[in-house]
């Protein structure tokens, strides 16, 4: 058989170019893998992303609605009172995170809470991020709010951190109320 491929032509591969294709594939695997590794950070910080939203819009949503107290007098526009971090404090807990694959665990009765439903808020799904939502206290135009979410992605101490920011309408009146949000999302360490 080896005779026959002498025949027609076929010498094979040599030692030099096998090398010089191990070398390329090397060098294209130490490039392509921190490239993939950032991507998927990247990808998980979408959930962050979407979360805001809705956490905004739920605080938006309650802070334009009208309220009255306990013997009917109205209440003046404000965001939901303040909800610590929820679930706690780091995905990467082995409390939050039975099965081991950073994510937090799906757990609805940390979300039953007051503030959370205020703004229409509950996480159904495994997830990366943990969030909490502070308000200044105030009404009308005083009133700002802020929407957190962090969240460790890779488990080595360092957080990433998305923020976004409500404020009340400067001209908002007691008849009537709006609520005015950052024209961008701050973020920290986005990928870590």
């Amino acid at each position: 058989m080896l005779a026959r491929f002498r025949k027609i032509g076929f010498k094979g591969f040599t030692l030099v170019e096998l090398m010089v294709v191990v070398a390329i594939l090397g060098i294209l695997a130490v490039v392509a893998v921190p490239a993939f590794i950032k991507y998927m950070r990247r990808a998980k910080t979408t959930e962050a992303i979407d979360e805001l939203d809705k956490i905004v819009k739920g605080a938006s949503s309650y802070y334009t609605a009208p309220r009255v107290t306990s013997v009917g007098s109205k209440l003046y526009c404000q965001f939901p009172a303040s909800q610590g971090l929820t679930p706690g404090t780091n995905c990467c807990d082995a409390l939050l995170d039975v099965n081991s694959d950073g994510r937090c665990d799906s757990d609805s009765e940390v979300w039953n809470t007051v503030q959370w439903s205020a703004l229409t808020f509950q996480m159904t799904d495994e997830h990366y991020f943990v969030y909490r939502f502070e308000n200044n206290g105030k009404d009308l135009n005083e009133a700002q709010a802020t929407a957190w979410a962090h969240a460790d992605l890779d488990c080595d101490g360092e957080m990433s951190t998305f923020k976004r920011f409500l404020y009340g309408d400067p001209n908002a009146q007691y008849g009537e109320c709006s609520s005015v949000g950052a024209s961008a999302m701050f973020f920290e360490n986005e990928t870590e």
